[in-house]
């Protein structure tokens, strides 16, 4: 008889083509794992959505409250933006000036600016009569900053600048040297070129700003007349001042101008305004704050979840290792679970938070007015808050949530390692 030679044939290497299985069926698995106990998932589901959920949300009213703050005290008089002399800054000399046209043109080609206007500043003594202070005195276009300015629209007696010859002046330097609406002051300075700067101006406004270094030194005049008074050329400016469509477009706007022509002090809100920027960062890590706490709360009810399905499971996973698989393994399809929950809850809390503050952006929140009549006569408050739904705190809430599962999974996951596939089979789930 014959002999039949029986050849075994080795096994076959996975194919190259082919490693994307093992992760596939590795989420497969994990994703039908989940929902073994459907009240369990949407509970762990439900907290981190919550912890995404509270961080935009908090995020978002802040940015509305504090963009607003920014935007009101910006429109105050500074601007969201200005562009200066290099030196300006350090040293407001008389002589430091720039040619404001081709400024404004730069400016008014980025397509991000609504209002732009150039002005003229410095400072000089006012006086009526025998009483004699010092002031700032500025000169502005009055037809543009009228359009943004809320010092054209604050609690004022009078009106806000209309023709040269006038002066609107703030209410603490109007007392202190004796003048009032139709009333006639004279301001001395020293000239560009160190002349006499004379102006004889009739009062045509008085303001409250509510802010009491601006009420006591700020004097409001027409540009031309302080050009002519102070020998400054037609083109020469102090600063050009910008209000942009937003305060993000006037902070691109203003870097896109400086990349081409770095020869000027582009400053934006928060060179202008640096304790609005420290009150912001600071609400900023508040909230941040705030939503590690809650984070860490979750995790723990994380660590709880996946502590209860290593024990659940521990018959299940001893069987899987009696037949070869690794505890490596294993631990990777929890930590698969784990990030399947994550995903499902940062999608879920980011729909429900773009849900609610979408809207609310669109047609804003009415601010509870009651108690604010006194503050509103000497202040621009608007009349509703509109919150600014961003992703970046989703991103930052996402890549937290994500880590912290990971984490809270592994956890639980190491008891795997120190599994023996028999006791684990002779224990009960």
């Amino acid at each position: 008889m014959a002999e039949t030679t029986v050849t075994t044939a080795p096994p076959r290497a996975p194919s190259a083509g082919h490693e994307w299985v093992l992760p596939v069926r590795l989420a497969a698995i994990a994703w039908r794992n989940l929902w073994r106990n459907r009240r369990r998932t949407w509970l762990t589901v439900a907290g981190i959505a919550f912890a995404v959920w509270l961080l935009v949300v908090a995020r978002s009213m802040q940015d509305g409250t504090f963009g607003t703050m920014v935007d009101n005290g910006a429109r105050l008089l500074p601007g969201h933006i200005q562009v200066q002399h290099l030196d300006y800054a350090d040293a407001p000399h008389m002589e430091y000036t720039l040619s404001g046209g081709g400024i404004l043109q730069a400016l008014q080609a980025t397509g991000d600016f609504e209002y732009l206007s150039q002005r003229v500043q410095g400072f000089a003594l006012v006086s009526a009569g025998e009483k004699s202070f010092g002031a700032q005195v500025i000169g502005v276009e009055a037809a543009s900053e009228a359009q943004w300015s809320t010092l054209a629209t604050s609690h004022m007696q009078g009106r806000y600048l209309e023709n040269p010859g006038e002066a609107f002046i703030g209410e603490i330097l109007a007392r202190n040297i004796g003048v009032g609406v139709g009333d006639e002051l004279v301001v001395l300075g020293t000239a560009k070129e160190g002349g006499v700067a004379a102006l004889a101006l009739d009062v045509v406004g008085v303001v409250t700003s509510s802010i009491t270094e601006l009420d006591r030194s700020i004097l409001l005049v027409d540009i031309n007349d302080f050009r002519d008074a102070w020998h400054l050329k037609a083109h020469e400016a102090h600063a050009v001042v910008g209000i942009g469509k937003t305060l993000n477009r006037s902070e691109s706007g203003l870097a896109e101008v400086a990349a081409k022509d770095p020869a000027h002090n582009y400053r934006n809100w928060r060179d202008l305004m640096p304790e609005a920027e420290q009150m912001w960062n600071m609400k900023v890590v508040t909230t941040e704050g705030m939503f590690y706490i809650i984070a860490i709360i979750v995790g723990f009810s994380v660590i709880n979840t996946f502590m209860m399905l290593v024990f659940e499971r521990t018959p299940e996973m001893g069987m899987l290792m009696a037949v070869g698989m690794k505890p490596g393994y294993l631990i990777v399809q929890l930590q698969v679970e784990a990030l399947l929950v994550a995903l499902l809850g940062i999608v879920t809390g980011g729909l429900i938070a773009a849900a609610i503050v979408l809207p609310l952006g669109s047609v804003g929140i009415p601010y509870p007015l009651e108690g604010l009549e006194g503050l509103m006569q000497t202040m621009t408050i608007p009349e509703r808050l509109y919150p600014q739904f961003e992703l970046q705190p989703l991103w930052i809430a996402g890549l937290i949530m994500i880590l912290g599962t990971q984490v809270a999974a592994l956890i639980p996951g190491t008891r795997i390692l120190r599994l023996k596939p028999v006791e684990a089979l002779r224990q009960e789930a």
